[in-house]
């Protein structure tokens, strides 16, 4: 394995070449002065050299052209944990704000619809969400949940039809002031913490957003309309571009997974092992 074989005077190399100012950034926040800052900045990276360093290269992963149903065997296991996801959006999309709306309405902690469901409804899970990943390239969005082995088969289907129902019916007008309201009220919320003030800059700087990005935050949210919503899921939980992963005992749960296509099978170490058909 490469991690085997990674030695110490590896590891020193690498960070000798790569933990360099060049594309870095220092952020802070809290009850200092520029000046202080500086001078504190200064005292402690005024050594830091420049390394010539340049960017990295990085862009969008290709296009999903297909679904996918993979089994991570794990015999003798008690649970499957299940993962159902597809790419989505990069931070600087303009689905941004719909697409956060129509997650939390989904997956978006214990009002969402999976979590109702599949938990308090139904009784296979301790939980089950959904979370949206929006770095500067193409990110996920992404839905899981730990059901005990034998009910793998009925937690799936349930989960399948959440999203079949997002993208085939509108959200009714009550829950989508509540998934609203929740999320700027859990904004304003994070105000209250530096840490947030200054991951929020971050974020801003990052991507290029505008200096009043986070100021209207909360109107951009709850702008968004339940026409919207359904839009992004028929757009973003197309089924012929979903992918489903499932880690579990494969003898009790393949037969549910086989449903859904064909199957591709690796071992807990990612090594293929074989394929139901």
């Amino acid at each position: 394995a490469v991690l085997d074989k990674t030695t110490r005077d590896d590891l020193a190399k690498f960070h000798r070449e790569r933990y360099v100012p060049d594309h870095a950034v220092i952020a802070v926040a809290g009850d200092i002065s520029m000046a202080d800052t500086m001078k504190k900045i200064s005292a402690r990276f005024g050594g830091w050299k420049k390394a010539g360093l340049p960017a990295p290269q990085v862009s969008d992963p290709a296009t999903l052209e297909r679904s996918g149903v993979f089994l991570v065997e794990r015999p003798n296991s008690v649970q499957t944990s299940l993962v159902i996801g597809t790419q989505a959006i990069k931070r600087t999309d303009p689905d941004f704000f719909a697409l956060t709306v129509m997650n939390k309405v989904i997956g978006g902690g214990p009002t969402g619809r999976l979590f109702r469901h599949l938990r308090e409804a139904k009784g296979y899970t301790y939980g089950a969400g959904s979370s949206i990943t929006a770095p500067r390239f193409r990110g996920t969005w992404v839905a899981s949940t730990d059901v005990r082995t034998e009910v793998t088969d009925a937690a799936l289907t349930d989960l399948l039809d959440e999203l079949r129902q997002a993208r085939e019916m509108r959200v009714p007008a009550a829950e989508l002031a509540d998934s609203k309201r929740s999320l700027v009220a859990s904004f304003a919320l994070t105000l209250e913490s530096t840490q947030a003030l200054l991951n929020n800059a971050i974020t801003r700087y990052r991507n290029g957003l505008p200096a009043d990005y986070w100021d209207r935050y909360p109107e951009r949210i709850m702008a968004i309309t339940d026409a919207d919503v359904q839009a992004m899921a028929k757009k973003y939980l197309d089924p012929s571009r979903m992918q489903v992963v499932a880690v579990g005992n494969g003898e009790a749960i393949a037969r549910a997974l086989r449903k859904l296509g064909p199957v591709e099978v690796y071992d807990a170490e990612g090594k293929r092992i074989t394929s139901y058909q």
